[in-house]
């Protein structure tokens, strides 16, 4: 039982994911705030629910486990990566479609979604090491 907990791929891999996004997302949200009033510019997005929630789901391609000691296999999960969009909700400023109040939110969201990540991240390399300590 513990080793499914020390050693679960499929979540160091979730975990990985979800920092990348949040990482992509500070920039992203960090170019929009940049260009609140530069005519023209178009806001950007970053998508990654979806494909992740599909990536999850399939079981299509997982490797087939001859043994019970060998890792679980992640599948489609390791080639999905968070990508950049331009978004376009109709919203106008007059300049351009960047509202400020949203990305600050948006700010706000991220960095929770980040720390929640990395703090996961941390309790799984915390439990590990106490697990080779043998405390």
């Amino acid at each position: 039982m513990l080793d499914k907990i020390l050693f679960d791929n499929k979540t160091n891999v979730l975990l990985g994911k979800m920092l990348d996004r949040a990482a992509l997302n500070q920039k992203v949200i960090s170019a929009n705030v940049a260009n609140v009033g530069t005519p023209g510019y178009r806001r950007l997005g970053v998508t990654f629910g979806n494909e992740l929630k599909n990536a999850m789901k399939s079981g299509a391609d997982k490797l087939k486990r001859t043994n019970p000691k060998h890792l679980p296999s992640t599948g489609r999960l390791n080639k999905v990566n968070p990508e950049v969009v331009m978004v376009d909700d109709g919203y106008s400023n007059g300049i351009n479609n960047v509202n400020i109040d949203r990305e600050m939110v948006e700010i706000a969201k991220n960095q929770l979604d980040f720390n929640t990540a990395a703090k996961l991240m941390s309790l799984k390399f915390n439990q590990l090491r106490t697990a080779i300590r043998g405390r």
